[in-house]
């Protein structure tokens, strides 16, 4: 059988991707940093916000130095046991939904 995956779609702001076990397979990220704007992105194992005791699985960090990022990271479809939680957040205040950086989580 073939090795297929679910996506998230294309995301701009924290959201719950899965909220059953799953394996994350990879994540692609897109995104704009200008000035002093730190923009942080995390994936929690979590089936929702409440992230306290849970494994944080992924994390990248990119500044207004940084300048523009296109990232793939294979996650060679590490478990999570309670689900997939993605947390964005800037450093700079800018809304939650800023489209200046986009991810797109894929897992099965």
């Amino acid at each position: 059988m073939a090795d297929t995956c679910r996506s998230s779609g294309v995301l701009v702001a924290s959201a719950v991707i899965a909220a059953h076990q799953c394996r994350l397979k990879s994540l692609h990220l897109t995104g704009f940093a200008g000035g002093g704007d730190v923009i942080t992105v995390q994936i929690y194992d979590s089936k929702d916000s409440t992230l306290t005791n849970n494994t944080e699985l992924v994390r990248i960090i990119f500044d207004g130095q940084s300048g523009g990022l296109n990232l793939e990271y294979d996650m060679h479809g590490v478990l999570a046991r309670e689900g997939l939680y993605l947390k964005i957040a800037n450093s700079a205040g800018s809304p939650n939904g800023d489209t200046r950086h986009a991810i797109s989580v894929e897992f099965n």
